[in-house]
């Protein structure tokens, strides 16, 4: 249960502590006086999101702190321990501090924890029913919550979900494999094409700049030949080369060398020209030998540097950036072969993804046609109590059929999503002889509030909510409607903690404790104070309540009569 809120600097509060009860509290005020911030108070718990205007003028953060009772709650403690959250000998304490700049932080016993794990824990402890929300009944898409709260297969639902989203995920890569695919066929023919120019020259890295200088060398082989027989002639063969010369010089030299050895050193230089005269020779004669002068071979190479100029054009500027660009189309052609793979592993992912999110929502839906059945049966005996005793409930579970899907069940296709395979409507028929409709068609204001609470205190009882609070869910009904309204919240109080905010008397006189919400102003300030009357001062409450402005005693007289 919740035992306390504490509510500091929010909106025109300055500090108020409320102490809850155990059954049916009720809350009364006139209109302005507050009701709506003690609703915004517990909204922070629930995590809602808190405006930074929220804050009480001249504070610098607003604080509002729950404490709830969960000694007996064994699957809160169980949360809190499997979220490593703190956990205290039987209390739970959540609070939420929004300081000036709009930002908040969270604490689960004093310790802080993340928004969304406030909230995620906090919605196991309390439901609030805005004095709206019974509208959303008018809202097809709501119905399917409904029920599956009711029948307890959200969490079912939840790993349907994660199954239909890996699905789709597999769905979607596959489609992007496929156009992958279809833009590389339509270019593989072209690339191939590519891959087979360059492989007809297969040019080698260095093999242009060899055959560069080949070419160079047979170009001037005539010439090359021409010098070297000049030079050979020159030093060796010719009658007055220089060999012949310098031999006449080296017989006087002999002779002079005789006449005085200091001369003999020059006759050993100069018997080291001839040697090396002669070796310079021998070296020309040798590299003449070895030029080929056969003008195919210098064909040859020219054509296949021009072979290697044509594949520099069209994929250079280098032979280099050629066998880089061979390896390129290479590897994509390698790629086109490997997507058929590819694409066959990622469907037979998809299947099995398919299987498995097939299995896991016909169990859903399964699930959900058994609940629909008793939902079916509940609903009308509860209606009965709220002054609706003729009142049929229907839950329409159908599935859309489609031309094509990647869902086939029971021979058609019908269309998956990430809450299942079905589609929820809930009929309603309010009178006998009547034809069933949609209950988002007929239905009256008045008795939407009234199916409201019917699905509200079923749907606790199935998911085990302890707290349940409802802001006005009184809309549209008065009288003695209001009446059957007030018992039945009386009726579940017995098992849950209820908190009503109510301008009803009949809805007032109902509850076990009774708050009145005051607003008080003096000329500095306007602020909201909270007290539980005691029975004097709830017969003056629901007196007010009857009277508006004045009260009578015969107003005084009916609030007594209703308190009976």
């Amino acid at each position: 249960m919740l035992k306390n809120v504490l509510i500091k600097n929010f909106a025109i509060v300055d500090e108020i502590s409320i102490n809850f009860k155990t059954g049916l509290n009720v809350f009364t005020g006139e209109t302005g006086a507050g009701k709506s911030i003690i609703i915004g108070a517990i909204s922070a718990l629930l995590g809602e999101k808190i405006a930074a205007t929220a804050i009480r003028d001249g504070a610098d953060k607003a604080i509002i702190e729950g404490e709830f009772d969960i000694s007996k709650l064994s699957h809160i403690n169980r949360i809190l321990k499997n979220s490593d959250m703190p956990v205290e000998d039987g209390s739970l304490i959540l609070r939420r501090e929004i300081n000036k700049s709009g930002r908040s932080r969270a604490f689960v016993n004093d310790s802080p924890v993340k928004l969304d794990d406030l909230a995620e824990l906090s919605e196991q402890l309390l439901d609030l029913h805005g004095q709206h929300e019974h509208q959303s009944l008018l809202h097809v898409s709501s119905h399917l919550d409904f029920l599956d709260s009711f029948g307890n297969t959200v969490d079912l639902r939840d790993e349907v979900v994660d199954l239909y989203k890996n699905a789709e995920t597999l769905r979607k890569e596959i489609e992007a494999l496929r156009e992958q695919q279809a833009e590389f066929h339509s270019k593989q023919d072209f690339l191939q094409f590519q891959l087979d120019e360059i492989n007809a020259v297969s040019p080698l890295s260095g093999e242009e700049e060899q055959l560069l200088k080949e070419e160079k060398k047979l170009a001037s082989a005539h010439e090359i030949l021409d010098k070297i027989n000049t030079v050979s002639d020159t030093l060796y063969d010719d009658e007055k080369s220089a060999v012949s010369s310098i031999s006449k010089s080296i017989s006087a030299l002999q002779v002079l060398s005789e006449i005085d050895s200091k001369l003999a050193e020059h006759l050993k230089e100069a018997e080291s020209v001839v040697i090396v005269l002669e070796e310079i020779t021998r070296s020309l004669r040798s590299y003449a030998a070895k030029i080929d002068t056969d003008p195919k071979q210098l064909e040859d190479i020219r054509t296949r540097l021009g072979e290697f100029s044509f594949l520099k054009k069209k994929f250079g500027p280098t032979i280099d950036n050629v066998l880089a660009r061979r390896e390129e189309i290479a590897a994509a052609l390698r790629n086109i072969e490997s997507l058929d793979s590819d694409i066959a592993a990622k469907e037979n992912q998809w299947n099995d993804a398919i299987n498995i999110y097939k299995n896991k929502a016909v169990s859903l839906s399964e699930a959900r046609a058994v609940s629909a059945k008793k939902l079916e049966k509940l609903i009308p005996g509860i209606l009965v109590t709220l002054g609706m005793p003729h009142t049929e409930f229907f839950v329409s579970l159908s599935k859309k059929e489609v031309p094509t899907s990647w869902f086939e069940f029971e021979t058609h296709f019908i269309k998956p999503s990430a809450h299942g395979i079905d589609l929820i409507e809930f009929f309603i028929k309010t009178n006998p002889g009547q034809v069933q409709r949609p209950l988002v068609q007929i239905a009256s204001g008045g008795e939407v509030s009234r199916i409201m609470l019917a699905l509200k205190s079923v749907i606790a009882h199935a998911v085990k909510i302890p707290v349940l609070l409802f802001d006005e869910i009184d809309t549209g009904v008065s009288g003695r409607i209001a009446h059957a309204v007030g018992l039945k919240m009386k009726a579940l109080a017995k098992s849950h903690q209820i908190i009503c905010i109510t301008h009803l008397p009949q809805i007032a006189s109902a509850g076990d404790f009774h708050f009145l919400v005051e607003k008080s102003s003096d000329n500095s300030k306007t602020s909201t104070q909270v007290r539980l009357l005691n029975d004097v001062d709830r017969e003056q409450a629901i007196a007010q309540l009857l009277a508006g402005k004045e009260i009578t005693e015969t107003h005084l007289a009916t609030a007594r009569e209703l308190l009976k």
